[in-house]
């Protein structure tokens, strides 16, 4: 019966990781279907968050030590640390500082703790995470996402930023994200939400439903239900815009590194497009800013872009003094500039 349990228990560890392996590469709706109903399982769902703390732990880390951290994963529960230890070569801080790591978070798991996660992105930086519920959340430039959550109950803290979630269903756990004054809730789903530097923050979801609710001092000062192809927008001190439809692929071309904007003032493809630059971009022309720009833009090639603007829109984008300046074209002078290039 022993030597039984001990097969189990391996098989479950050696699932998760194969799980881990296909989340990091994507998954199919199918693939996803099959995970969900495999984490749904209570031993399964507590090896693959146990699995994700250690990876989480080690995350930082390069080079050998790191694979061999990441190879003890599969080892005998007991034995984890000890594998660490023996399989390490590095540095003796180093190798304390990781022995250290995995311990704690094996004892966090084992007592039924968990442990806190800050997921970040620079500028120009897009990248997705996997969640220790097993959820996959894709982090937008100069992002930051905090996992506050237990095995009992899924908290996500956005910090700043932009994120896309990919919710694992589980109707006795809700998913919850927390804002600065507001809360989103699902049960699982996919959406986007982005926090501005301004404080409004708008939701959009892709499929499925989700609960959005205002927090006021005492009790919440309003609420609203999205479903697929809706979105809100709203700032701390009340609804900017009410529900309403939206073409929610346009919403998430950025996962393409694809920035999509359809006749909206210039002004505001640039203030979108800074986002992706650390080049200060300004308007130095009120007749630029309002100006209507339609298309599909690179937000990995910022240099492209900020080209191909110069020849569909009546601007001049030049660089001086370390940022990009916009100027506004006159009509007579782009029809000259048309006419001259071959």
């Amino acid at each position: 019966m022993r030597l039984l349990d001990e097969y189990r228990r391996r098989r479950i560890g050696t699932l998760a990781a194969r799980w881990h392996t296909r989340i990091g590469q994507g998954l199919t709706d199918a693939q996803r279907h099959r995970f969900e109903a495999w984490i749904a399982g209570p031993a399964n769902a507590r090896e693959f968050r146990t699995q994700r703390a250690v990876l989480d732990a080690v995350a930082e880390l390069n080079g050998r030590p790191r694979a061999d951290v990441l190879a003890c994963i599969e080892e005998p529960k007991a034995a984890l640390p000890w594998a660490a230890a023996r399989s390490l070569w590095a540095p003796p801080t180093l190798a304390v500082a990781v022995l250290l790591l995995v311990t704690i978070a094996w004892s966090a798991l084992r007592t039924g703790g968990y442990l806190p996660q800050t997921y970040q992105t620079a500028t120009g930086q897009i990248r997705d995470v996997v969640l220790p519920d097993g959820s996959v959340v894709g982090l937008n430039t100069q992002t930051e996402l905090e996992w506050v959550g237990s095995p009992h109950d899924r908290r996500v803290r956005l910090v700043r930023g932009e994120a896309y979630f990919q919710v694992v269903h589980d109707p006795s756990r809700p998913f919850r994200i927390l804002l600065a004054r507001s809360e989103v809730q699902v049960l699982g789903t996919r959406f986007d939400v982005y926090q501005m530097t301004n404080g409004d923050v708008r939701v959009s979801v892709i499929s499925g439903t989700v609960a959005v609710e205002g927090l006021g001092s005492a009790q919440p000062s309003w609420s609203r239900s999205l479903t697929s192809g809706q979105q809100i927008e709203y700032s701390p001190v009340g609804l900017v815009a009410d529900v309403h439809d939206v073409a929610v692929r346009k919403v998430i071309r950025w996962r393409e590194g694809m920035l999509e904007t359809r006749g909206e003032p210039l002004s505001d493809f640039v203030g979108d497009l800074s986002r992706y630059t650390t080049e200060r971009i300004v308007i130095a022309d009120p007749r630029a800013a309002v100006q209507s720009v339609g298309g599909a833009f690179s937000i990995r090639n910022i240099d492209d872009t900020l080209d191909r603007l110069g020849r569909i829109a009546p601007v001049t984008v030049t660089h001086e003094d370390g940022e990009v300046i916009v100027r506004y074209r006159p009509a007579a002078a782009a029809r000259g500039a048309h006419a001259a290039a071959p």
